[in-house]
């Protein structure tokens, strides 16, 4: 065997790069909060966005590893040290989280609705019943142990799994003994991150929007996650190549990772739909308005998303050919990894600038949360028609409107009592007026930067140049942690029980592919 190129050197000028990556990002960052509003909502939803998307392409690096060995397949042993080494991000992951469980604990942001204090007092004139319902779950000790507790359980799992694949190297000889231990440590991290993955993306992102629920949506995230993770994984081993490392890495490994990257993207659009499908079908205002929200007041984002995540890797890897083309791979994965990164940005965002402005509602002493419900109770009524969702939501912004303006000018209600058709007109004229400025879930009124209207708001409606550089700082981040965790092992693990099967890897493809352009060049002559 070829001794050469098989520990790859992590590069002072690679270094040099990275390290101007990271400060674009801080310095974006930094910006950003400096212009930000009072909330630093735009600051902490970009925090909160690239935190969670590429701790968890090191999370589904590991369990698509962990799949692999207890599957006992043998193509992956030659790329296995790309995974290992892009789980151990979960490390630097720890830390990044660790910020947004002490800004919960020490209200320093306003992501989460369900962090006001006073939300779930019933004593308070903030109340609101609905979350009160769900704090046994929604509050900090959980939102702790469901994002730092079981993070470090996984990093635990996959440094583990690590440290017994990088030992199987130094065997003097060839035994399955720590092959045995990986496998230990790989089916046991199944269940694990399968089932612990979804209680972290309900706490990190759907809770904030803390009215809506679905029963996809962690499957959806995750998958998402997981295509951010293959995509990176193509780029990597594209990037790998062009230095002259990854050598007995063929066309046959990058077909099988392309197939995958192919099958999971439409798995992925299967999810979407699944979702959207049954929420629109059922039309239950609790959980209509996350979509409609989205669609009305952001579009772009909204069907964006299916164009970058769905439309362009279906026609592009449908065909067989170009998924062992190295340039072809590398432009689509390059999609794809913006396209889910493009994905959290649309699940984060909207709810986080809803979430800021009935925060600024409530300081300001302009809400009661406990009042505005009335939506979810009407929608509960079983296959309400859309007509009657919007009549019920126009009457309860109505309601909303009339009681906040008896409160503040009781003189005037009381003139407008004494004329009940101007009463009347000018109560529906507030109300219509109120109800542009109020989505779904009934309480939140306007959003949070703009009083009453859903003009565009940069960093918000659509990613700004702002979050570009932050995520080419968290990019680099976690590329420079990469490469570093990659130097310190061989690049082949040569000890593997698997490793010559996957050096004579090849795909089903290649072999009929091969046998037909033989045929046609028989056929010819």
């Amino acid at each position: 065997m070829n001794l050469t190129n098989t520990q790859f050197v992590f590069q002072s000028k690679t270094k040099s790069v990275l390290i101007g990556g990271m400060v674009l990002g801080a310095l974006c960052l930094i910006l950003t909060f400096i212009g930000d509003d009072e909330y630093h909502t735009r600051f902490w939803t970009n925090y909160l966005h690239n935190t969670v998307f590429f701790t968890g392409i090191a999370f589904t690096s590991m369990f698509f590893l962990s799949a692999q060995i207890t599957a006992f397949a043998g193509w992956d042993s030659l790329v296995k040290r790309v995974w290992e080494s892009m789980s151990q991000f979960m490390m630097v992951g720890l830390a990044l989280v660790a910020v947004l469980v002490i800004g919960v604990w020490g209200h320093f942001h306003h992501l989460y609705h369900w962090n006001t204090p006073g939300i779930t007092d019933p004593s308070s004139p903030i109340y609101d019943h609905i979350i009160a319902g769900k704090s046994g779950f929604l509050n900090a000790g959980w939102y702790t142990l469901g994002t730092l507790g079981f993070l470090a359980v996984w990093f635990f799992w996959s440094y583990k799994l690590r440290q017994a694949s990088v030992e199987q190297d130094t065997e003097e000889t060839a035994s399955l003994s720590y092959y045995k231990k990986q496998r230990k440590w790989a089916a046991s991290f199944l269940p694990l991150g399968g089932f612990l993955s979804t209680v972290f993306i309900w706490q990190s992102v759907m809770s904030i929007d803390p009215h809506w629920y679905s029963t996809m949506f962690a499957w959806y995230s995750m998958i998402s996650m997981w295509l951010g993770g293959l995509s990176m994984t193509v780029m990597l081993i594209i990037y790998l190549k062009s230095l002259g490392y990854l050598e007995y890495v063929t066309r046959d490994h990058l077909h099988d990772i392309g197939k995958y990257l192919f099958g999971i993207s439409v798995f992925w659009t299967y999810l979407w739909f699944d979702q959207f499908m049954l929420i629109w079908y059922a039309n239950n205002g609790e959980e209509t308005i996350y979509f409609k929200e989205r669609m009305n007041h952001y579009p772009v984002l909204f069907w964006g998303n299916l164009l970058l995540n769905f439309v362009t890797p279906f026609l592009i890897l449908m065909r067989n050919d170009t998924k062992r083309k190295f340039g072809t791979m590398f432009f689509v994965a390059l999609i794809v990894f913006f396209g889910h990164w493009w994905d959290y940005f649309y699940m984060i965002k909207p709810g986080a600038r809803i979430a800021a402005h009935e925060a600024k509602e409530i300081s300001e002493g302009k809400v009661k949360t406990h009042e505005a419900t009335s939506l979810e109770k009407a929608a509960a009524e079983p296959k309400m028609s859309t007509t009657e969702a919007q009549s019920d939501t126009v009457a309860a912004a109505m309601h909303a409107a009339e009681d906040g303006a008896a409160a503040a000018h009781h003189e005037e209600a009381a003139a407008h009592a004494a004329a009940p058709a101007e009463t009347h007109e000018a109560a529906a004229h507030g109300g219509e007026a109120h109800g542009e400025a109020a989505h779904g879930e009934g309480e939140h009124g306007e959003e949070h930067g703009h009083e009453g209207d859903k003009s565009f708001k940069a960093g918000f409606t659509l990613p700004g140049f702002l979050e570009l550089g932050t995520m080419i700082g968290f990019l680099s981040l976690f590329l420079f942690f990469f490469f570093n965790k990659l130097s310190s092992a061989s690049l082949v693990p040569w000890k593997d029980p698997y490793l010559e099967e996957s050096m004579h890897h090849e795909t089903g493809a290649l072999i009929n592919t091969e046998v037909e352009e033989n045929q046609g060049h028989d056929d010819h002559h």
